[in-house]
């Protein structure tokens, strides 16, 4: 009887593990198994801004419609987890939360990578 019991704790166990469980907090930032997680390639509108709204709304239909699975890349400076996110193995796109919006909107690097590195000075090149 304890075997079949530790078996089946194991199989349960198992399938809890199989894919993320989640929740959209806005358009691009979800909580996943408590953590949060900050989509890298997705920029969406806050949710006091326009467009916020519906941009959650179509983030949370979108993980509520298969199971998600999580590419992590590191760590934000909030402490959030940069990561790529997948439905059904197909990753989520801009395009599936609607149009690009808030400061992701006017920004042409990437402003969540935590560990920047520094570039020389002229001054401080060798040679100079």
């Amino acid at each position: 009887m304890r075997a079949f019991l530790f078996i089946f704790s194991l199989a349960v166990a198992s399938i809890a593990t199989g894919g993320e469980r989640c929740i959209a907090i806005d358009g691009d930032t979800l909580v996943c198994n408590h953590h949060k997680v900050r989509l890298t390639n997705v920029y969406a509108a806050e949710m006091n801004e326009p467009g916020g709204a519906s941009a959650k709304r179509r983030m949370q239909a979108l993980i509520a419609s298969g199971e998600v699975t999580l590419r992590p890349f590191g760590e934000d400076r909030y402490g959030r987890t940069l990561a790529e996110v997948y439905v059904n193995g197909r990753r989520i796109e801009q395009a599936d939360v609607g149009p690009r919006a808030g400061r992701g909107a006017q920004w042409r690097g990437d402003r969540h990578v935590a560990a920047v590195t520094k570039r020389a000075s002229p001054k401080n090149r060798a040679g100079y």
